[in-house]
């Protein structure tokens, strides 16, 4: 049976999302000064956008066929 998408489910995605991106980025820039650039944030975003689209894709398809 398939769990409706909560308001709490996006939320929960996008504080991970932004928690692992400022991970990331501080890992990037621990190593030494040199500005951001897409590859220290850009595949968490990524990501994140993506798991969030297909979540409410799912979330608008019909009941699960088993």
């Amino acid at each position: 049976m398939k769990r409706a998408v909560t308001a709490k489910d996006v939320l929960i995605l996008i504080g991970v999302a932004i928690a692992w991106t400022l991970v990331v980025m501080a890992f990037s820039t621990s190593m030494g000064t040199r500005p951001l650039r897409i590859y220290d944030w850009g595949p968490p975003v990524f990501a994140a956008v993506l798991t969030l689209f297909f979540m409410l894709k799912d979330r608008k398809s019909g009941p699960d066929e088993r």
